[in-house]
């Protein structure tokens, strides 16, 4: 073994002992300030401030969105899943904490905001949901406490990067292609080129 691996080293303290990314987290997005909050995806943080910051990072780059709200998943609650859409229910009251309600149109769908209900627990939360939401055209009701929900929005922090981002989507691909190809062609000769072999690109 060399001189160097036999070298051993002191440390003035202890490492810290590390925390794993032990915390999932249910993303949803806001494409208008007004809209409905959208299911987006999952991610893994230590807390709710690390949560968050992945979110605008990597959802926030997705998609532009006025509005990014995370929960723990641990913090859901659905209803069961099935096929054929859920019945209805006559439960009533508005006591207890705030809920919110997300509703599924088929199984396989993504969850989105439909409202807000008040109970003083999970069930009967679901219950109130299931009673108002359950139309014959939804499959599954999700609530969570609004008091576990976070969330930001432009105004609070950058969600969408300042500078231009339309290449990712498929929109503005063909606009930034031929505005690339037009700082060095003339129209003349960026017209007859896109009649050529990349006529499809742009």
């Amino acid at each position: 073994m060399s001189k160097r691996r036999q070298q051993t080293y002191e440390f003035a303290d202890e490492l810290p002992t590390g925390k794993p990314d032990d915390t999932h987290w249910v993303v949803y997005t806001r494409k208008k300030r007004d809209g409905p909050a959208r299911w987006a995806g999952y991610l893994d943080a230590v807390d709710v401030e690390l949560a968050m910051q992945y979110a605008r990072e990597h959802y926030g780059l997705d998609e532009a969105c006025t509005g990014i709200l995370i929960h723990p998943h641990d913090a859901l609650h659905d209803c069961e899943y099935g096929i054929d859409p859920i019945e209805g229910g006559d439960a009533t009251g508005d006591d207890g904490e705030s809920w919110i309600v997300f509703t599924q149109r088929r199984r396989g769908m993504i969850h989105i905001e439909a409202g807000v209900v008040r109970a003083p627990d999970a069930d009967t939360a679901l219950a109130r949901a299931r009673a108002i939401h359950a139309d014959g055209r939804i499959t599954n009701i999700r609530v969570v406490r609004t008091a576990d929900c976070t969330e930001v929005h432009p105004d609070d922090v950058p969600l969408w990067r300042d500078h231009d981002m339309t290449y990712k989507f498929a929109r503005g691909y063909s606009k930034g292609v031929r505005s690339k190809w037009s700082n060095f062609r003339s129209d003349e000769d960026l017209e007859r080129y896109r009649r050529g072999d990349i006529k499809e690109h742009f």
